[in-house]
C-alpha cells in the first residue's frame, strides 16, 4: 500500500509521496508526487500526460451553489434532497466516483426510484452484453506482463490514452520460461501513424478504423485455414495476414488488447471478431483478450452495482429492479424526455459537464471542477477527488483488483459518498 510518510534524505528535502493514480483505469501504483503551495502536485516519477494534468489541478473552493448563488453546504444538501424527492423519474448520471461513492449512489437511487448510467455507459454496456451473450477468455495486466509472448494491439493509440500500459506491461520481459529465447513481440493492427511508434510495435498491419472488422474477420478466416479470394482484404495484404496467423499459432500466450470506447460504432462486431479469434486459438494453444476501459470510475461502477443489485449499470430502481441496457442509456432517456431530474457526479474532473440538453434547473451536480454550467444547475456541490482529497477504493481495468488510494492532501472537500449519504438522510 502506498505510504504518505515524508522522510528526509541527505539533501534535507522531503521525499515525494508515493500514490495510486486515479485518473485512468490502469491505476498505476508507483507514482511519486511533490506537493505545491496551492495543494496541487507535480508528478516526479512514472507519470503520464493524464496524471500530470489531473494532479496539477488545485482543489476547488468549498463553496456550494443553489441556482447560481453561494450557499452553505448543509443548505445545498437540503435543497438537493427536496429536488430529488419531487422528481418522478430521476437519472443518476456521470457516476465518475469511487466504490464508496457508487454504493451511496445505489442506496440513494433505491429511495428515489432512480436510474443509474455512467458517462462511459455505451462502452461498458457493450462489454456487459458480450459477457452475457457469449462469454470470453479475459486476462489481466499481470498476465500480459509476465506471460504474453505475442501481444496484438488493436487500434489503441497509447500516445493518447493508457500511456503507461507500455511501461507497465509491454516493456517488461516475460517471466523466465514463458517466452524462452525471444521475449515478447508486439503487433499493431489499425490506423494512426503515431500509434505503432508509441507502442514500440515490431510489426504493423495498417488499415482504416472503418475496415477494422473486415481485417479481423479475414485474419480469423486465415487462421482457420481458409484461402482468401482477395489479395488485399479491406486494404490489408493477405500475405501479412498469413504471417500473423502463423505467429499466433506458434505463440505460447497470445493476447489481443483493445479499447472498447475507441471502437465507436464498430465496437460490438469488432469485439465479437476478437472473441472468435481467441476461441479459435484456444483450440490448440493459449490466448486471451484484455479490454482497456472503465475510466472515471467506470469499472468500479459496473462491479459495485452488480455486487449490490445483481445487474451492471443501466438499472432502474422501483417496486422491482429493471435492467434496460438500451432504453436506460442517458442519451435515450434525454431524447425521449423520460427524466425530470438529474444527479450528475464527476469526482475526477474529466467529464464535468452534463449533456447540453439536460434539465439543468433540475440538476444536482457533484464535481471536483467547476464548469460554466455549474451556476445554471439547481444545486452545485464541490467534492474531493478520490485518492487525493480522501481515501478511496477503485477497481482496476482488468476487474481483478480493487486498490486502496490514500488521501494525499487536506482540502476540506467532502467525498461523493459523504454528500450523498447526507442527502439520503434529509430525503
Amino acid at each position: 500500500m502506498p505510504s504518505l510518510t515524508v522522510s528526509k534524505g541527505s539533501t534535507d528535502k522531503p521525499a515525494p509521496n508515493t500514490a495510486v493514480c486515479p485518473f485512468c483505469a490502469l491505476l498505476c501504483d508507483d507514482l511519486a508526487l511533490n506537493q505545491r503551495p496551492d495543494a496541487s502536485f507535480t508528478v516526479a516519477r512514472n507519470g503520464c500526460r493524464r496524471a500530470t494534468a489531473g494532479y496539477a489541478r488545485a482543489p476547488l473552493a468549498s463553496e456550494a451553489l443553489i441556482g447560481g448563488r453561494s450557499a452553505p453546504l448543509d443548505e445545498a444538501i437540503g435543497v438537493a434532497a427536496k429536488l430529488l424527492k419531487r422528481a418522478r423519474q430521476p437519472l443518476f448520471g456521470g457516476l465518475a466516483t469511487d466504490v464508496d461513492g457508487i454504493r451511496a449512489c445505489v442506496n440513494l437511487a433505491e429511495r428515489c426510484n432512480a436510474i443509474l448510467d455512467h458517462v462511459h455507459g455505451d462502452a461498458l454496456a457493450s462489454m456487459s452484453r458480450m459477457l452475457q451473450a457469449r462469454g470470453w477468455y479475459a486476462t489481466t495486466l499481470s498476465e500480459v506482463r509476465n506471460r504474453a509472448d505475442l501481444v496484438v494491439v488493436i487500434d489503441v493509440d497509447v500516445s493518447q490514452r493508457y500511456e503507461n500500459f507500455k511501461r507497465r506491461c509491454l516493456d517488461a520481459r516475460p517471466a523466465p520460461g514463458n517466452a524462452p529465447g525471444k521475449g515478447r513481440e508486439i503487433v499493431f493492427i489499425g490506423a494512426g501513424k503515431r500509434a505503432p511508434e508509441a507502442l514500440g510495435a515490431d510489426t504493423t498491419l495498417s488499415c482504416r478504423s472503418e475496415n477494422l472488422v473486415e481485417v479481423l474477420l479475414a485474419l480469423l478466416a486465415t487462421l482457420r485455414g481458409h484461402r482468401l479470394a482477395a489479395r488485399r482484404p479491406a486494404g490489408a495484404a493477405a500475405s501479412a495476414l498469413a504471417d500473423l496467423a502463423a505467429k499466433l499459432r506458434e505463440a505460447r500466450y497470445a493476447t489481443f488488447v483493445f479499447t472498447p470506447a475507441a471502437l465507436a460504432e464498430h465496437r460490438e462486431p469488432a469485439m465479437a471478431a476478437i472473441g472468435d479469434l481467441v476461441d479459435e486459438l484456444n483450440r490448440s494453444t493459449r490466448a486471451a483478450m484484455l479490454a482497456l476501459g472503465g475510466d472515471d470510475g467506470g469499472q468500479s461502477a459496473v462491479n459495485t452495482c452488480a455486487w449490490l443489485s445483481g445487474f451492471p449499470l443501466r438499472v432502474g430502481f422501483g417496486q422491482t429492479l429493471q435492467y434496460e441496457p438500451q432504453a436506460f442509456a442517458t442519451r435515450a432517456l434525454l431524447d425521449g424526455g423520460a427524466i425530470d431530474a438529474l444527479l450528475w457526479v464527476d469526482a475526477f474532473g474529466e467529464q464535468a459537464t452534463p449533456p447540453p440538453d439536460a434539465p439543468l434547473d433540475h440538476t444536482v451536480m457533484l464535481a471536483s471542477s467547476r464548469p460554466s454550467v455549474a451556476a445554471q444547475c439547481g444545486v452545485f456541490i464541490p467534492v474531493g477527488t478520490p485518492g487525493l482529497d480522501h481515501f478511496a477504493r477503485l477497481v482496476r481495468t482488468d476487474s481483478v483488483v480493487t486498490l486502496p488510494l490514500l488521501q494525499q492532501r487536506d482540502s476540506g472537500l467532502p467525498s461523493v459518498a459523504g454528500v450523498l449519504t447526507r442527502i439520503l438522510e434529509k430525503y
